[in-house]
């Protein structure tokens, strides 16, 4: 049973670090407005920018895009902190940060 527990709050613990990234003494999470990290962390090494058009699903069952919606932003900036490190992807739509992805080691 304490074997359970401790691979419960392991499993808890890493799930939290995928959620935020830390920069010095800040820390950067998911809901935060993708500016914030910026501010916090300076300039990503790599930005890509995209967009997805709002679409529905018409009374045919076919995906149509709707002219009325805005597109949605996607944004996914890479920060490289060097050999030592590791790097963070983030991916945020329409400037809020979705989801936070820590990748290997850094160059």
């Amino acid at each position: 049973m304490k074997i359970l527990c401790l691979i419960v709050l392991f499993c808890a613990n890493t799930m939290a670090y995928a959620e935020s990234m830390r920069c010095e003494q800040s820390l950067v999470s998911t809901g935060d407005p993708l500016f914030m990290a910026e501010e916090k962390c300076g300039p990503p090494s790599d930005k890509r920018e995209y967009s997805v058009p709002a679409t529905y699903i018409n009374k045919h069952g076919r995906s149509v895009v709707d002219p009325d919606q805005r597109a949605a932003e996607h944004q996914i900036w890479t920060y490289n902190f060097g050999p030592n490190r590791l790097m963070v992807r983030i991916n945020a739509i329409n400037n809020k940060i979705e989801r936070i992805e820590t990748l290997g080691y850094g160059k």
